[in-house]
């Protein structure tokens, strides 16, 4: 009958398990959990190959529930099914199969649980580690290698199980220590210290003299850990190492240690290392009354250190029965001595210490003094009166540190006391109660308003500072007013005052950006500037493009301010529907902006707006990324002038050598600005290629043109062109155009123009000719040229002298040039003081003293009377002053001097014509228009002079 119930039971077994296995092909997750789980109940072997075919299973809860199955069953390959799975991508199915290996000695299970432990989830690897720890015979030896694993992580999940091990691991630990490795040697100090066996002690006090800080400091922690008090002595010894962390940690367990270490902290009063002493003071303080005896006999010693340590302790105690020879101490010859009591009556609070705290205020030490301020402060409403009647005192010393004082307590009634005190004596004490009334908030405004207005500007500068913190509206106007004073300083201190006031007077800001003052303009961008971010940045972002271009301008100065902090919100402004925000945007993003922004700008190129288009290829040229060189390239061929020119600068900026197909086809427009400034950008990249598209412009009949042409040549340098501009160069007659002629075969560096250039230094050349082709002669380090350059060198007019002179120092040895700088030197000497009279009487000419200006002027014209600039700087000043008369004679002498030189000419031109002097003006224009060409701006100027003259003597001559 028993045989037929155990068949019957196998096979109901049987059956339950096959609707399980069955359950486990299920499509629903919940179902084969279950049947896992159910599997797991029923720990027969029979369910293990079913599990086994689920460890791969698709769902994580799954796999967990499978290894937890199979760990319940236990079967003799448990390691062998479940170490595949420590790879498993799921942190919760490795951390199931670390707890399920727990406990197993087999080499593989030791290894899977090994390389868990370095796992990069911490709850899995301290499973493992926690599992090794059951495994002590198999794992100990490779869990002590692990203490000198790179990864600190990993060491301490070997230390923590060995400290599981217990005594077990005490043997291994033993040798570890010997290790040469200093990692192995501190956790196995460590894990000694977690067994809390004084047998031990010996060890690890040895430990202490270990090479290593660490292991030194692991000791150290063990040995608290420990607790035996009996080290003492050991510990005492090692305070001589020069480690802080060593001394702070032993000081540490001698606090521990209560009774038994006073002696050794009292001896450590006196070490030779303040924090040592510190230590050990701290250490007494909190041992309460068992150090109060000996502390108050070391009162009595002559070690200084011990007395000095003595009295700051049993005040911080708070040791009634020392006080009265403490307070003997306020006298003593040592300032350090005197500084500890001074600190003590601060602790103790007799009201009996005031007057003795007050004497101190005149103390020779002013460190004393200072703590006896802090230490009054601490009797708090005990000390009003005392301190009230030390204001009165003739001590100055005594005035400002109760002044000080009376800051801290703010004691009632204090406050017309103090008032009296701005009209001190002494200038320290009015600037102090300055500083003090800003405590007592507006009650302080009129006496700080009245301050305010005193000469001294130190003293302003800390009234303003004052008035910032009190934060009232009525001080407003001063502190705006402020913003535009001369003084840097005074400015300075209301930007920051204002800055208090933070967003309430951002309103008060806009308004003032309407100003044409750009002192306050720049004093209101500092202000916003030192409000932060985050108070006024949204309002600025606000705000931007609401008003007219120059508070627009003034506002977006203000958000550059922030440098690339208000980057973000400059970006998303970019997105407004509002086109002046938006073209503001761009402009700020270019200063404040990344390369990377280059993305998000591009697509403005295209903006509905055209301003923001222009704003967007200026930004681009910026931020200097190569992506934005095609979009750019597109841009310049729009048929918007202003685009293109933005465009074709930007591309100038960042100089990728991709533009120049679509910069060579911008020379063809007919757009004249346009044309320049790619001349310009071809010659800064040093094209090639454009010689040829360039040498036809020179062809070409175009107003103001040649000279930007002949510039760029010379800048690429390309050897072709110097025939082609040899040619021009005959043909020119402009003296100004030849001279960027002559720049630019110094640039070419071609020999063959250096007969031409030697002819051209003679004095029957014109005067912009012979400088230029002195210049190019140094530049082409000419040998031939050294007899010209000579004979320049003593030149009448001095810049002709001077170049001269730096062209030789191109040219000659080293030695032959200082003999001759030494032969100019008089004639430097002249030039100097020339160019001192003409520079002071410039410098007085911008400060509006002309009288003055033309005393400095008129000396410069007397050393050199060749100089044309000086006589038009004297015209210009007679001009100004309604001296009309003068500024002719100043001019003519100019265009004596330099007849030639065209802005001479107008300007005399304008003078005869200002004194109606129409004969004369008509003169010197017909003069002008004949010496220029007719379409150049000067040609044009003359012809349009001319025309007004003619209409003005038409209008005089009609009855």
């Amino acid at each position: 009958m028993p045989d037929k119930m155990t068949m019957k039971g196998e096979c109901a077994v049987q059956r339950e398990l096959e609707d399980l296995v069955t359950d486990l092909k299920s499509t629903l997750i919940t179902k084969r959990l279950k049947a896992v789980k159910a599997l797991g109940k029923l720990k027969t072997p029979l369910a293990i190959e079913p599990l086994r075919d689920v460890l791969n299973d698709r769902s994580k809860e799954v796999r967990c529930a499978t290894v937890e199955a199979i760990a319940q069953i236990g079967p003799s390959n448990l390691a062998e099914i479940l170490v595949p799975l420590a790879r498993d991508r799921s942190a919760d199915v490795r951390l199931r199969v670390a707890y399920a290996l727990a406990g197993t000695s087999h080499d593989d299970a030791v290894r899977c649980l090994f390389e868990l432990i370095r796992d990069p989830k911490d709850p899995v690897a301290v499973m493992a580690a926690k599992s090794l720890a059951r495994s002590p015979k198999a794992s100990l030896a490779q869990l002590i290698r692990l203490f000198g694993d790179k990864s600190w992580k990993v060491r301490s999940r070997a230390a923590m199980a060995i400290t599981r091990m217990g005594r077990a691991a005490e043997t291994a630990l033993q040798s570890a220590m010997e290790d040469p490795d200093p990692n192995i040697r501190f956790w196995a100090c460590l894990c000694l210290g977690h067994l809390r066996d004084r047998t031990h002690t010996k060890a690890l006090l040895d430990k202490l003299s270990d090479r290593d800080l660490g292991v030194r400091l692991a000791a150290l922690r063990s040995l608290r850990e420990i607790g035996d008090p009996h080290i003492v002595s050991r510990l005492f010894e090692a305070l001589s190492q020069p480690s802080e962390q060593v001394r702070d940690l032993i000081y540490d367990i001698l606090k521990d240690f209560g009774t038994y270490s006073i002696p050794y902290l009292m001896e450590s009063l006196s070490s030779e290392y303040w924090m040592g002493r510190s230590l050990a003071a701290r250490a007494l303080a909190e041992m309460g009354t068992e150090a109060i005896l000996p502390l108050t006999e070391a009162l009595e010693g002559q070690n200084k250190e011990r007395k000095f340590w003595a009295i700051k302790i049993l005040g911080q105690m708070k040791e009634e029965s020392a006080f009265p020879e403490i307070r003997t101490f306020l006298s003593d010859p040592d300032s350090e001595i005197r500084m500890a009591a001074v600190q003590a009556m601060g602790s103790f609070q007799n009201p009996d210490a005031i007057p003795l705290l007050i004497e101190r205020f005149i103390d020779p030490s002013w460190v004393v003094r200072r703590e006896a301020c802090k230490a009054i402060v601490r009797f708090g409403p005990a000390a009003y009166s005392a301190l009230l009647s030390a204001l009165g005192s003739m001590e100055e010393d005594v005035r400002y540190w109760a002044l000080r004082a009376i800051g801290e307590l703010k004691p009632p009634g204090a406050f017309h006391e103090l008032i009296k005190l701005l009209r001190d004596r002494s200038w320290n004490i009015r600037k102090t109660t300055a500083e003090i009334l800003a405590t007592f908030g507006e009650d302080a405004l009129l006496e700080l308003t009245s301050l305010a207005t005193e000469s001294d500007a130190e003293v302003r500068f800390w009234v303003l500072q004052s008035l910032g913190r009190i934060g009232s509206k009525i001080s407003l106007p001063l502190l705006f007013k402020a913003l535009e004073d001369p003084s840097e300083a005074i400015r300075t201190a209301a930007q920051k005052a204002l800055a208090h006031y933070g967003p309430t007077i951002v309103d008060d800001l806009f308004t003032l950006f309407k100003s044409e003052n750009r002192r306050l303009l720049e004093s209101v961008v500092a202000t916003f500037r030192n409000m932060g971010q985050d108070a006024v940045l949204g309002r600025l972002c606000h705000n931007l493009g609401k008003y007219d271009d120059h508070v627009n301008y003034w506002i977006r100065r203000a958000i550059e301010s922030f440098g690339p902090a208000a980057r973000p919100a400059v970006l998303a402004l970019l997105e407004s529907k509002n086109h002046e925000v938006r073209r503001q945007a761009l402009l700020a993003l270019g200063q404040i902006g990344q390369p990377g922004d280059a993305e998000t700008v591009i697509p403005h190129l295209k903006d509905e707006h055209w301003p923001a288009r222009i704003a967007a290829a200026e930004t681009l040229g910026v931020l200097g990324d190569a992506s934005a060189v095609e979009p750019l390239m597109d841009a310049l061929e729009d048929d918007d002038e202003d685009l293109a020119l933005a465009a074709a600068r930007a591309l100038g900026r960042i100089g990728d050598h991709r533009a120049v197909p679509a910069l060579l086809s911008a020379l063809t427009r007919e757009y004249w600005t346009l044309k320049l400034t790619v001349i310009g950008i071809l010659g800064q990249m040093r094209v090639q290629r454009a010689v040829p598209d360039l040498l036809r412009l020179l062809d070409e009949d175009l107003i103001d043109l040649k000279i930007p042409v002949v510039k760029a040549l010379g800048e690429i340098g390309h050897p072709d062109s110097y025939r082609p501009l040899r040619e021009r160069f005959e043909r020119e007659t402009d003296p100004e155009a030849r001279s960027v002629y002559l720049r630019a075969f110094a640039a070419l560096g071609n020999p063959a123009i250096i007969p031409t250039l030697i002819e051209l230094t003679k004095p029957d050349h014109p005067w912009e000719e012979r400088r230029a082709a002195i210049k190019a002669l140094g530049l082409l380090h000419a040998e031939e040229a050294k007899a010209p350059l000579l004979t320049a060198l003593r030149d009448a007019d001095l810049l002709i002298s001077r170049e001269a002179l730096a062209a030789l120092k191109a040219i000659l040895p080293p030695a032959d040039f200082r003999k001759l700088e030494e032969a100019h030197a008089t004639a430097r000497k002249r030039e100097e003081a020339f160019q001192k009279s003409f520079q002071e009487g410039m410098r007085l000419m911008k400060l509006g003293q002309l009288a003055d200006a033309e005393k400095a002027l008129k000396a410069a014209a007397r050393i050199n009377p060749k100089a044309a600039y000086v006589y038009s700087a004297l015209g210009n000043i007679y001009y100004k002053s309604g001296k009309l008369i003068d500024a002719t004679k100043a001019y003519v002498m100019a265009t004596t001097v330099e007849p030639r030189d065209i802005t001479l000419k107008i300007n005399l031109g304008m003078v005869y014509y200002r004194r109606r002097a129409y004969r004369e003006a008509t003169e010197v224009f017909t003069t002008i228009a004949k010496l220029v060409d007719p379409r150049s701006q000067q040609g044009q100027y003359a012809a349009k002079m001319l025309e007004k003259i003619k209409a003005e003597v038409a209008q005089a001559l009609k009855p």
